[in-house]
């Protein structure tokens, strides 16, 4: 079953998504480092720090990468 989620259309929205998403990703992040190394728990604020971070970086990454390629789509002429 495919799911459309409703559009974001508010700056609100927007930041409140990608807020989701960090979380998701910090704690994808976490669980698989500390399986890696064994651990496993809940993660502490701590790490969910600096898991956060790492997943701020690769978002803002992704997010650079979809403006690029939404220009290079409106720009005119052969692609």
């Amino acid at each position: 079953m495919h799911v459309s989620p409703d559009p974001i259309t508010t700056q609100e929205q927007a930041a409140r998504e990608r807020d989701n998403l960090l979380d998701h990703f910090a704690r994808g992040l976490y669980c698989a480092m500390a399986s890696f190394s064994g651990g496993h728990g809940e993660p502490g604020e701590e790490a969910l720090a600096k898991s956060r971070a790492v997943a701020d970086d690769y978002l803002a990454a992704y997010e650079e990468w979809l403006v690029k390629i939404a220009a290079d789509n409106a720009a005119p002429g052969p692609q």
